[in-house]
């Protein structure tokens, strides 16, 4: 089967984000199961992926760089927006000719058997390329109220062409269902499996214990700092307590107000930011419990990555996404507001047998999620499209 998976609204395909890690891993899997594939992306000529494919994976970076589209299509779009009108986005329209005419210089679209994309942009280029000829199958990557319901009216039509709209959660389908007019299907991320004798130790006996927080330091969607204040209002009663926290800033006045609340509040410097990790495995192994104060995810890698190791983890009840994959009172705590958060953690900071006790249960909750699982839904998913596609001819 010949599978070209499109991937075209990043910043950069050298970004350390989740989707990256999934796009490429997608690929390295299905070559793996015999299947010739083509990772096709857009970004600067020569940029190296942060992630590493495998070398039977065909990878095009078209190399366009930033599409620099008419200023008259950016004035008739923002009109548009202001004044709510349901027309063509013609930036969206002129970028996604610029797209396909590049690709059709690498690939000979009648030769490709389905088409996999990784958000809206690839969609349109999918869709066009296809002509309906071709099987589309659409990738949500963040739960359906960041990444459905914000498209327009148009751009729900232009969505509901795809043949198949892959989301994360279970509870994701029906929600889905409210917004698109095609097949929905539910296929969680992979959580690689940790051994049991390789989990965090959280019984041990330490004279620092660690909190640790993992994703983009944003006001809107990750908001640590809402963690940093939780566990700064008890941290004098923990000062054997620190907390660490790890990601991009992709919000410099966020990460000042952070910056500043920290100078101001915490007096036993128990609080400490460490930039972007490479090993997140390493360094969650070595904590005791994972923050997670997320206001939305879709099936948030850090948080998984955090349970396969064995930490409990807190998180919102009104987090959508969070609130699935944590299990209240087994896996962590999932809370109502903040001050529940910051009880909730003391309460964990308190009790090492619930911490130990809730850690194994996060482990063994990750078992579902074993790559063979997710990776063979997916070739079944895709073989079943493709047959379908060609009885159909």
């Amino acid at each position: 089967m010949n599978i070209a998976i499109l991937f075209f609204g990043i910043a950069s395909i050298a970004n350390v984000s989740g989707a990256e890690k999934v796009f490429v891993e997608m690929a390295n899997q299905l070559v793996k199961r015999g299947n010739t594939v083509y990772s096709v992306w857009n970004d600067r000529p020569g940029v190296v992926p942060h992630y590493t494919f495998s070398s039977q994976v065909k990878q095009i970076n078209l190399g366009l760089g930033k599409i620099k589209v008419p200023i008259r299509y950016k004035i008739i779009r923002e009109i548009a927006k202001g004044l709510r009108l349901n027309i063509i986005n013609y930036v969206d329209q002129y970028k996604t000719e610029k797209l396909c005419q590049s690709i059709r210089g690498y690939l000979n679209i009648s030769d490709i058997d389905i088409m996999i994309c990784y958000e809206f942009n690839s969609i349109m280029v999918a869709n066009k390329l296809a002509d309906g000829k071709i099987p589309v199958v659409a990738m949500c990557h963040n739960s359906v109220e960041a990444q459905i319901a914000t498209l327009t009216p148009l751009q729900r039509k232009e969505a509901s062409k795809v043949t198949m709209y892959q989301v994360l959660m279970p509870s994701f389908v029906d929600k889905a269902k409210a917004f698109l007019d095609t097949d929905i299907c539910c296929i969680p991320n992979v959580v690689n499996p940790i051994p049991d004798d390789a989990i965090a130790d959280l019984a041990a006996a330490k004279k620092i214990y660690k909190i640790i927080m993992i994703g983009r330091i944003d006001r809107y969607q990750k908001r640590p700092l809402i963690a940093i204040k939780s566990f700064l209002k008890i941290a004098p009663q923990f000062l054997n307590w620190e907390l660490h926290f790890y990601g991009p800033v992709t919000d410099s006045q966020y990460k000042k107000e952070i910056d500043e609340y920290i100078d101001s509040h915490d007096l036993h410097h128990q609080v400490f930011y460490e930039g972007v990790t490479n090993d997140p495995l390493t360094v969650l192994h070595n904590a005791d419990i994972f923050a997670f104060p997320s206001a939305f995810e879709g099936f948030s890698l850090a948080l998984t990555e955090a349970n396969s190791v064995g930490l409990p983890a807190i998180g919102f009840t009104t987090s959508s996404g969070v609130n699935e994959l944590i299990k209240d009172h087994v896996t962590g705590f999932l809370t109502k507001d903040e001050q529940d958060f910051t009880q909730k953690l003391s309460v964990l900071m308190r009790d090492k047998h619930l911490r130990t006790q809730m850690g194994k249960a996060a482990h063994r909750a990750m078992s579902k999620y074993s790559p063979n699982e997710i990776w063979e839904t997916w070739s079944r998913l895709l073989n079943s499209l493709v047959a379908e596609n060609k009885q159909g001819r």
